[in-house]
Parts: C-alpha cells; sequence; structure tokens
C-alpha cells in the first residue's frame, strides 16, 4: 500500500514537472523564450519544439548541458544568445538530436573546438551570424569535421568582422563549408557583413559549392580584391546573388558599364551565366560612381544570362540613356527589374525594349518628372514594348502629367501605382487596363475626378467582377464647393467606396472655404448647407438689383405721369386764368428783339406767336409784350426794360448777329438773367458762340433754343408753333408756382 502511494505521487510530480515550464521562461504553444545561465537545469513542456536561450554564460556550456534531459532531443529550433567565454568547447551540442535549426551568437567567442557541431546530424540551417570575433581558421576546423550532414542553409553574417583586419574568402574557406569528407548540400550560404581581403570565385566553383548553391548573400560586405579568372563554365546551381550595400573592387566598380560588361561577356561573366536574381542596390555611394552610369550602347547577344530579377535599387543613378541588345534567352527570362530610390531624369526606351516578358517594373523614387517635362514623347513610349508587364510602379516621381497614350499597350497590367506624384488630372487613357486590379493615385493633387474619368473608373470595376479592383484616391486636395465637378466628385466617392475606392475613410478629406472636412462625415451635408446659402445670395444679388430697378423705373413712370397730369392741370388752370381775366401777371412772354430785325420780328414772328398763344388760352387780350408797342413814351429805356420784364413770365430773346452786338440788347439778356426769369431763346440766324456775350453763350449752352427757318412762304419756326406756345405756358407755369413759393 505505502508503495503504490509513493509510485503514485512520483508520476504525478514528473507529469506535473513535464506539463510546465521553468520560472526562467515564457512558453506560448510550442515555442519556450528563457533567460537563464545555464540551460541544463529548464524544464521544458512536453510540446515544446522552439526555444530561445538569452544571456547564456558559455563556459557553463558542456557537454552534459542537453543530453542529461530527454526533452532537448524533441526540439527543433533552436536560438542560443551567448555571452563571456571565448571558447565553444567539444560536443556542447550532444542531446539535440531532433534539432533543424541553430542560431549561436556570441560576441566574445573567438575559437571552437574540432568537434563543436558534434550531435546535429539532423541539422539543416546553421545561423552563426554576429560572431564578430570568431576566427575564420577556428570555424574552418570544425567545418571540416564530418559532422554537418545534412546542413543545407549557413549564416556567417559578420564574422571577424570586430578585428581591422579582414579575411580571405579562399579554397580553405569554401572547402570547409562544402565538407572535405562528407559533402554538405549547401543551399544557402551568407556572408554578409564581412570585410575580404580577397575574394576568390574560382575557388568557390572548385569547391563543389557551384554544385549545391543555390544563393550568395555578399549584403554590407567590403571586397578588396576579387579573383574571377578565366572560368569558361558557368556556376551551375548558383540562382540567386546580392551584393546590395557592398563596397567592391575599384576594377568592378569602374567596370560596371554597359559597354564594358558587353565586351567582357565570355570571358569574365561566364560564371554568372545560371544567375536568375541579381541584386546590386546601394552600390553608388557618393564616393563610389554607380553601375552602369553611361550612355553607350551595349550588346549582351553573346552572353546567354537567365536573369529573371535584377534589382539596382539606391544607386544615385541619373540616366539610363543606352539601348541594350539581349540575349534571346535573357530576352525571355527577364521578368522583374527594380530601379527604385535612385535620382533618374531619363530612361531610354530602349533600355527596357527588349526585356519581351518583363512583369514587374519599380521605377518609384526617382526624378523622372524632369523626363515627363522635357522628353514627354519619350516618356510616353517608355513601356511600349513590355507589353506583359502585371506591375508597374512610377511612384514618388514629381509627375505632374500622364501622357494620355502612355499605357495603351499595357493592358495586361494588375497594378499600376501613381501615388506621391504632383498629377492634377486624370486625362490620360486608362480605359483599355481591363485587367488592372489595384490602381494607386493616392498624394496627387487632384482637386476634383471629370466625369469621363469617373465613368471609366467605374467600367473597369464593372468589368473586374467578381474579382475586385481597388483604387486609392486618398490623401488628395478635394474642393468642396458648389461647382458642378466638385459636387460631382465627392458625391461619386462616397457611393463608391464599398465597392472599389480604397479605405480608410479618414484618408478622403475635402476643403471647404478653408476648412478641412472628412468626406464619409458631414462633408456633403456642409457642402450642400454652404451651396444653398450661396444660391440665396445669388439669387438675391441677382433679384435685388432688378426689382430696384423695376421699382425705380415705375417710380420714374409714376412721377413723369403725375408731373404731366400736374402740369396739364396747370396748363388749363393757366388758360382759365388768362381766360378770365384773373392772370397775375400782364403778359405770358417778352420779345426782346434787335432794330435791325424789327422788320422781321414785328410784322411775321410777333403776330404770329401772339395769334397761336390767344388760341392756346382761348383769349383775345394781348400776350406778347415787345418794346416796340408797350415801352412807355418819355421813360428812360432802362426802366421800361426792367419793368416789361418784371410784368411778363417767360422772356424769349431773338438772337441774331445784330442782336449780340446791340447794347441795349445785351442790357436786356443780363437783367433777364439776373432776375431769374425763363429764357427762350429763339435764333434767327446762324450765330457763332464767339459773337455772343457771356450771359447769352451760358444759356445757349444750358437750355435748348428754337430757330427760325426762312423759306420759300416767308419763313417758319422749329420746332413749331405749338410746340413752342406748349413751352412757353409750361415755363409760366412754373414762374407762377416760383412765385408763389417766394
Amino acid at each position: 500500500m505505502y508503495s503504490s502511494v509513493v509510485f503514485t505521487v512520483t508520476v504525478c510530480m514528473l507529469i506535473a514537472c513535464s506539463s510546465s515550464c521553468s520560472t526562467c521562461c515564457v512558453c506560448i504553444k510550442e515555442k519556450a523564450t528563457c533567460r537563464t545561465p545555464d540551460p541544463s537545469k529548464l524544464i521544458l513542456n512536453e510540446n515544446i519544439r522552439e526555444v530561445v536561450l538569452h544571456d547564456i554564460e558559455s563556459s557553463l556550456l558542456s557537454e552534459q548541458t542537453f543530453s542529461t534531459n530527454p526533452q532537448w532531443s524533441k526540439v527543433e529550433t533552436l536560438e542560443i544568445f551567448a555571452v563571456g567565454y571565448k571558447v565553444l568547447g567539444n560536443r556542447v551540442f550532444t542531446g539535440l538530436s531532433g534539432l533543424t535549426y541553430l542560431g549561436f551568437h556570441n560576441e566574445d567567442m573567438q575559437f571552437m573546438d574540432y568537434d563543436a557541431f558534434s550531435g546535429l546530424s539532423n541539422l539543416k540551417e546553421l545561423d552563426f551570424s554576429n560572431n564578430i570575433r570568431l576566427w575564420k581558421s577556428s570555424f574552418q576546423i570544425s567545418m571540416n569535421s564530418t559532422h554537418l550532414p545534412r546542413l543545407n542553409k549557413l549564416r556567417l553574417n559578420g564574422m571577424y568582422s570586430a578585428k581591422v583586419d579582414a579575411i580571405d574568402a579562399n579554397t580553405d574557406l569554401f572547402r570547409s563549408v562544402a565538407g572535405r569528407d562528407i559533402k554538405r548540400n549547401i543551399t544557402h550560404l551568407d556572408i554578409s557583413n564581412i570585410n575580404f581581403r580577397d575574394f576568390n570565385l574560382r575557388a568557390f566553383f572548385e569547391s563543389g559549392l557551384c554544385n549545391t548553391v543555390h544563393g550568395i548573400y555578399l549584403r554590407n560586405a567590403t571586397i578588396q580584391n576579387m579573383h574571377i579568372g578565366f572560368l569558361k563554365e558557368p556556376c551551375s546551381s548558383l540562382k540567386i546573388i546580392d551584393i546590395s550595400d557592398s563596397l567592391l573592387p575599384n576594377i568592378l566598380r569602374h567596370s560596371a558599364k554597359m559597354s564594358i560588361i558587353a565586351s567582357w561577356c565570355r570571358f569574365f561573366t561566364s560564371f554568372f551565366f545560371n544567375v536568375e536574381e541579381l541584386y546590386m542596390n546601394g552600390l553608388g555611394t557618393y564616393k563610389n560612381p554607380p553601375p552602369l552610369q553611361d550612355d553607350r550602347d551595349g550588346d549582351l547577344r553573346s552572353c546567354p544570362y537567365r536573369l529573371r530579377i535584377f534589382s539596382l535599387e539606391n544607386n544615385l543613378l541619373k540616366r539610363l540613356n543606352s539601348t541594350v541588345k539581349l540575349h534571346n534567352q535573357t530576352q525571355k527570362t527577364m521578368e522583374w527589374i527594380s530601379l527604385s530610390g535612385n535620382v533618374l531624369e531619363f530612361i531610354s526606351p530602349q533600355f527596357l525594349c527588349q526585356s519581351m516578358n518583363l512583369k514587374y517594373l519599380d521605377l518609384s523614387g526617382n526624378h523622372l518628372h524632369k523626363m515627363q517635362e522635357y522628353y514627354e514623347d519619350q516618356f510616353e513610349i517608355l513601356t511600349k514594348n513590355n507589353t506583359k508587364l502585371k506591375v508597374l510602379k512610377l511612384n514618388r516621381n514629381g509627375i505632374s502629367r500622364i501622357p494620355f497614350n502612355m499605357f495603351v499597350t499595357n493592358n495586361e497590367l494588375e497594378e499600376l501605382d501613381l501615388s506621391h506624384n504632383n498629377i492634377s488630372s486624370l486625362d490620360f487613357h486608362f480605359g483599355l487596363l481591363t485587367n488592372l486590379q489595384v490602381l494607386n493615385l493616392s498624394y496627387n493633387a487632384i482637386s476634383f475626378i471629370h466625369a469621363k474619368a469617373r465613368a471609366t473608373m467605374q467600367q473597369l470595376a464593372a468589368a473586374k467582377k467578381p474579382q475586385n479592383l481597388t483604387i486609392d484616391l486618398s490623401n488628395m486636395p478635394y474642393i468642396c464647393s458648389c461647382h458642378d465637378n466638385h459636387m460631382e466628385t465627392i458625391k461619386w466617392i462616397q457611393t463608391n467606396l464599398d465597392t472599389f475606392i480604397a479605405s480608410p475613410r479618414e484618408d478622403y478629406r475635402c476643403t471647404l472655404q478653408g476648412e478641412r472636412l472628412y468626406i464619409f462625415q458631414n462633408a456633403l451635408e456642409k457642402t450642400n448647407a454652404y451651396c444653398r446659402e450661396q444660391n440665396i445670395k445669388r439669387n438675391l444679388a441677382i433679384c435685388l438689383p432688378i426689382v430696384c430697378v423695376f421699382l425705380l423705373i415705375g417710380l420714374l413712370i409714376f412721377f413723369k405721369i403725375q408731373r404731366s397730369r400736374r402740369r396739364k392741370r396747370e396748363r388749363k388752370n393757366l388758360r382759365s386764368q388768362i381766360k378770365l381775366g384773373d392772370f397775375p401777371m400782364k403778359f405770358v412772354a417778352f420779345l426782346s428783339f434787335s432794330s435791325d430785325d424789327a422788320e422781321l420780328v414785328v410784322n411775321t414772328i410777333l403776330p404770329k406767336l401772339n395769334s397761336e398763344l390767344q388760341l392756346k388760352t382761348g383769349t383775345n387780350r394781348v400776350l406778347v409784350c415787345s418794346g416796340d408797342r408797350h415801352f412807355r413814351p418819355g421813360y428812360a429805356l432802362g426802366e421800361e426794360i426792367i419793368r416789361c420784364i418784371e410784368d411778363s413770365a417767360v422772356i424769349i430773346l431773338a438772337v441774331s448777329k445784330h442782336y449780340c452786338q446791340k447794347e441795349w440788347c445785351r442790357k436786356e439778356v443780363q437783367e433777364t438773367y439776373d432776375q431769374n426769369k425763363p429764357i427762350v431763346l429763339l435764333f434767327l440766324e446762324r450765330v457763332e458762340l464767339d459773337e455772343m456775350g457771356k450771359v447769352l453763350r451760358k444759356v445757349f449752352n444750358r437750355y435748348a433754343h428754337a430757330s427760325w427757318i426762312p423759306d420759300t412762304d416767308g419763313g417758319h419756326i422749329e420746332p413749331d408753333w405749338p410746340i413752342l406756345c406748349d413751352a412757353l405756358l409750361d415755363l409760366t407755369v412754373v414762374e407762377l408756382e416760383k412765385n408763389r413759393v417766394h
């Protein structure tokens, strides 16, 4: 009984221990992350397959560290960050028989024992990066062993990089990696961030790595010298080369020109004929000339490169003004080119035209706005021959306009990125891009979208169903105003958000009178309210002046009618007064004339005028006063003139040349003007202004006048007698009214 209880407790403890992690670990599903100097005492869950160890004291690692606990044999991935101790001892990884990935990083480690990798028979990936003090010769000794038979991927980033002196990538290094007594199948080799004194490609070839390595990575490396030699055979397995951000030997930097590559093709570059991916980013700096920076054509038709991906990003390339003739094989294999992040101002269409199967082209982050501005005809046909393009990136180029026919041959495009430019109008022909899935137009200078462009986008979206078309029109300087194009754009964006216009909603804003509004919140409502207010103001601005004009015209007509009626009444009253003898003045008019004109005035004008006035007023009394008939004999002429003028309502001046010369006539004019009497000028002949006196000239310039016109019947007056008589009677009424006021 007692023994069974002890057995049960022991089993329960083992189960409890095996189902929980040590307190220094964090276990989530199949991964444990631990911080401890000594991993030998760690307890792991049964299901743990991935372990990350921090702060491991390298001196505590021994053959018993992982071999005493059978749980370690189930771990498949192990990442170790160790500190201290310069030597990685023998058989420290014993017990990790199930391990397929090992990462070991110790900035203090300098040496390794021969059997350091013992027990890692199933390891496929070894990450020895950031061992910045590890001697190459010591690492080679460990790699020369028969351990790591299944190793495929090897990372040595930064090895020995803390030292000033460089290392050699020579036969010893490459043969140790490939395996001397065993032949490893290394497919991935990362030797980035290392300072190489000599890099020997022939040694790489002869080590056998050219039969296994698929990709070699030399990022951020320094290569002082490179030995290529006359390799007649290409590296058969090598598909990927990445030398981005590395410092290359002078001979390579100066030889990286299209014309030189073409001339050296068969002799020095056959090693790379099977490479499918070539990354040469960041090689051009302000101290180093960028690659391919020349305007000379390159004939590569004798070089059967199999390049599929070619990346020349961030190289300070300013122009690519050359024609590249490619081998038929290269024309078929080239599918992916990236020239982003340069300072390209011009790319010759001939540089790209032979890549007939090109599917991806990234020209973002350049200065192609200069090509668009100064060489628009070349810019328009830049991708004319790349009819199989799927992805084209022209973002961040400062482009202000897309030529109308730029994409007419690229109807297989699935993604077109024109974002972060200065495009203000979508007036280019994109209706043929029926395979388009993504159209990015964000961060441009578009304030509204024309109806034709809106209709084209809707047609493309309808043609893509059920596969959706995504159009990004966000972060534009849209304008919310009463203009039809502005209003229709805002409505259209709101309507199509959930169909093909990309979110997020907060990136769609417009400006209304200086206020930034969110299109998907209250922009349309505020704009409609603003437009209603503006319509009211505009209608008022139009209607009020019209109403005021009509009112003014009505008032003028009313007052004119009233005035006409009043004048008729007053004229009628005047006639009644004259007829009944109640007229307060002796005469209606005083006719002033020169004695030289007496025959015409006395015999013709005066009788006719008097008779016409009598006829108008219905009286027989004399209504026109004249000096010859009404001056009292014996009285002073001046007194008689004043009296007659005072007794008359209106003064008629019969003006002639003689009249202007007579002194007494001038006195009559002056007296009339002084008494402020109504004056009617009757010209008997043509008199020039300079012949008139000052007062007479002033009256002539201010008031209408009548004229006597001689004819075969003795003459007639203009205007005719009834009009003149009506005018005299109206002026009489005005004079009487003035006298009543005074």
